[in-house]
């Protein structure tokens, strides 16, 4: 997994978070419903990426910091944003802060999924640490139950054919990579590293069931786990989308 880090370095993957503006449905909703919380609060916001929450969180909040793990991506949001606190970081590690420091810590486009398990479960232990009693964490992880998973996008039968040959013709290229990749893979019941498609099958990914995540997030002491789907609405684990968005609150 470590050598995820190469990919998000490249200038191909940070040109494609650079183009991305928006805000998904669920992070809006989210956003909106503890906006009074954002209001007063100091925030940390993972994974940063090209600033696209940058961009939306920095005026929203009193103290904002942002982070990434990726130097490249670090040196264009603080081209972007000179006057915001942008910094080199690894959400493994978030030792340069204190304890109880944040009112709410953000994690968005499924950043934590580009780790393995320990690593997931020190990232959780730290989010923590650093969170406010009552803070908020917000996050979102491939959902390793949904029909789609391991399988190539090319299959989807919710596209027409021509645009699913279009996906193939596209992909192929970087099929030799997947076949290699996948030699590293792991599948079972409650989590699954893979190679999928994500900037040209460059990446080694984390699926998480629904039941691991509030496994996972309960042992690391966070409390009222809340699943939204992509739509911004709450959502039952066996209704959950692709990408599974999560609030939960430390005790």
């Amino acid at each position: 997994m470590d050598k995820n880090i190469e990919s998000y370095n490249s200038e191909q993957v940070v040109d494609w978070y650079n183009n991305l503006q928006e805000l998904l449905p669920a992070e809006k909703k989210v956003f909106e419903l503890y906006a009074a919380v954002l209001k007063n609060s100091s925030l940390l916001d993972i994974g940063i990426g090209g600033g696209r929450t940058t961009k939306f969180l920095s005026p929203k909040c009193k103290h904002y910091t942002g982070i990434d793990y990726s130097q490249k991506f670090v040196a264009l949001c603080q081209q972007k944003f000179p006057d915001i606190r942008i910094l080199h970081k690894d959400a493994r590690d978030l030792s340069a802060f204190n304890g109880n420091e944040f009112d709410f810590v953000n994690f968005s486009f499924n950043g934590i999924d580009y780790v393995g398990l320990n690593d997931r479960l020190k990232i959780l232990s730290e989010v923590h640490r650093i969170l406010k009693p009552g803070g908020i964490f917000f996050l979102s992880t491939h959902n390793l139950k949904h029909s789609s998973f391991n399988k190539f996008p090319w299959q989807d039968q919710q596209n027409n054919l021509f645009t699913n040959f279009k996906t193939f013709v596209k992909l192929s290229p970087y099929l030799f990579r997947k076949f290699r990749n996948s030699k590293a893979e792991t599948i079972t019941d409650d989590y699954a590293i893979i190679n999928d498609s994500a900037h040209n099958y460059s990446l080694m990914t984390f699926y998480s069931s629904p039941q691991l995540i509030i496994r996972q997030l309960s042992e690391a002491g966070f409390t009222s786990i809340n699943f939204y789907k992509k739509s911004g609405d709450k959502t039952m684990l066996q209704n959950s989308d692709d990408w599974i968005f999560i609030t939960c609150e430390k005790a």
